[in-house]
């Protein structure tokens, strides 16, 4: 029996990873039989310590490499290809695997949080004055839990007695201010937002060096609070990360996977080159972590494949090889790939490669994407993901919905409140959709005050339901305009593929429901099926 010994430190297993790649890389250049000796060294060393330690993927590797090793050194020494494919292939399992193998792993940024469930919980910590003059209503309808606080020996209480999204910390920003000084003890544990009438750049400096995600005008209207709430970590929270991982070793992509899962990203392998147009287009990655060496296809020949396509030229492709030839990394590079990590990399250099490249192009795409009032699709791009969405679900022989609203009587709002209330209005509507998104719904500003939505897997009467029960919570919502606080409402026409075979057609069809239900007295939803029976 196998006596169990202490595990030893990580620096151990991470110092025999880096020696392994070392001598491993200059016999993938130039067969040398000492060196080769060297190397079947350390990886009995590796084996024997993974061994003592339970690591059992990493004791198999390095048995592995060892047993390849020892049939050259014995046998006569390989061929270059032989050499270059089989060395390669097991030198960076090995390696990569005693780079990771740590559990408990701390990362040099803070951690990413598990996402949460509906409704999204926020403290907010400040005077009690203020906090009467708080938006929570309106908070409410977006989706969040608010939890206010009056106090700030409170604040822990509130921040320990359940998952919370973020903090609201109000702050002056002097001298000594007890809000600041406790809200920043959480900054990194919870994204907080400072909000404060002052806007100066010392107010602003002061909010970073305390660790703010971000500086919010006093007073506070609610929609600023959620399209702040939408980037960063907080936003991250609600929607992952997705990260796809093209990698041959389903054992090293599941490696990779576990670090980036543990981080709070989402992330899909994929192990067949062939396989990635088609996990590009039902996943919709942030960023895509490829192999540089695979066979049947290399990383290079796969990044152009991909950048063939105009919709996926801009998606970060992230390199992972044990090539350190600076002319090969250049070549990837001047395919417009993001970048170029070197095996073994460690979990630290992972994830701090890939958190913010992923959340750049994300917002990148969005400016690109959306309309540049509401943040939703705009009309092109709604469009092309409605063609997108269409194709999957006949090809997977699932439902799908299509909707489009209008806001009712819009003109008076604009005539009685002015343009900039009406355009508050528009805004208050977007950010309650997108705070009411289901995963892989589509919601556009399809023109004016007309908007979009698509519905994956609904048919037409759960849609209409769906629509129904929106148009009644945002009815409940208070808007402020000149001429006093006014409620608002909007209609919304359905149409499904049970009538409809086309983009155009769903388009259509449900456009014409909207008219017909703003004719026969606004304020409701209409199908094309059930209106037209």
């Amino acid at each position: 029996m196998r006596p169990t010994l202490p595990a030893p430190p990580p620096a151990a297993f991470q110092q025999l990873a880096r020696e392994l790649d070392r001598l491993g890389t200059d016999l993938l250049h130039a067969w040398d039989t000492p060196r080769a000796v060297q190397l079947l060294s350390l990886s009995e060393r590796l084996h024997e310590l993974a061994g003592q330690t339970h690591a059992v993927a990493l004791e198999e590797a390095a048995r592995e490499l060892a047993r390849l090793l020892r049939r050259w050194i014995e046998g006569g020494a390989p061929s270059d290809a032989e050499r270059r494919h089989a060395l390669r292939r097991e030198l960076s399992l090995t390696a990569q695997l005693a780079m990771m193998r740590q559990s408990g792993h701390e990362a040099a940024g803070p951690r990413l949080a598990i996402p949460f469930e509906e409704p999204h919980r926020v403290v907010f910590a400040m005077p009690a004055q203020l906090l009467a003059a708080l938006p929570l209503t309106q908070l409410a309808c977006y989706g969040f839990e608010p939890v206010a606080v009056d106090s700030p020996r409170d604040i822990e209480a509130a921040l320990t007695g359940g998952d919370t999204q973020a903090l609201v910390a109000y702050s002056e920003f002097c001298t000594h201010d007890p809000w600041r000084r406790a809200a920043e003890t959480w900054a990194r544990r919870v994204p907080v937002y400072f909000v404060s009438a002052r806007r100066d750049f010392d107010a602003r400096l002061a909010c970073v060096r305390a660790g703010g995600a971000g500086l919010l005008a006093w007073p506070l209207a609610a929609h600023e609070l959620v399209d702040a709430l939408s980037h960063g970590d907080s936003a991250t929270q609600r929607d992952p990360l997705r990260v796809l991982i093209v990698e041959d070793m389903g054992s090293l992509a599941h490696l990779y996977a576990g670090v980036l899962t543990d981080f709070g990203l989402t992330t899909r392998v994929v192990t067949q080159p062939q396989d990635v147009p088609d996990a590009i287009d039902a996943f919709q990655p942030d960023l895509i972590l490829m192999d540089m060496y695979m066979p049947g296809c290399d990383g290079l020949e796969l990044a152009r494949v991909i950048r063939q396509q105009r919709l996926l030229d801009g998606i970060p492709i992230l390199f992972l090889s044990v090539e350190k030839q600076r002319r090969v990394q250049l070549d990837t590079l001047a395919l417009g790939v993001e970048g170029f990590l070197t095996k073994p990399v460690d979990s630290d250099e992972l994830v701090m490669n890939v958190i913010p490249r992923a959340r750049r192009y994300r917002k990148l795409r969005s400016y690109i994407a959306t309309d540049s009032l509401t943040g939703l699709l705009n009309h092109s791009h709604f469009y092309g993901q409605l063609e997108v969405e269409l194709a999957r679900a006949a090809r997977e022989g699932r439902p799908l919905a299509c909707a489009m609203l209008d806001l009712d009587g819009f003109k008076a709002v604009n005539d009685t409140h002015g343009h900039l209330v009406g355009d508050a209005v528009l805004v208050t509507l977007a950010r309650f959709l997108k705070e009411h998104r289901r995963a892989g719904e589509l919601i556009g500003r399809y023109g004016g005050e007309e908007f979009a939505l698509v519905l994956p897997g609904a048919d037409e009467a759960a849609a209409c339901e769906r629509l129904d029960a929106l148009r009644d919570a945002f009815a409940r919502l208070e808007h402020a305009g000149a001429a006093g606080r006014f409620g608002q409402t909007f209609s919304a026409g359905v149409s499904s593929l049970d009538s409809a075979g086309s983009a155009k057609e769903l388009v259509r069809q449900a456009d014409a429901m909207l008219y017909r239900a703003k004719r026969t007295g606004r304020d409701r939803v209409l199908g094309w099926s059930s209106a037209n029976a």
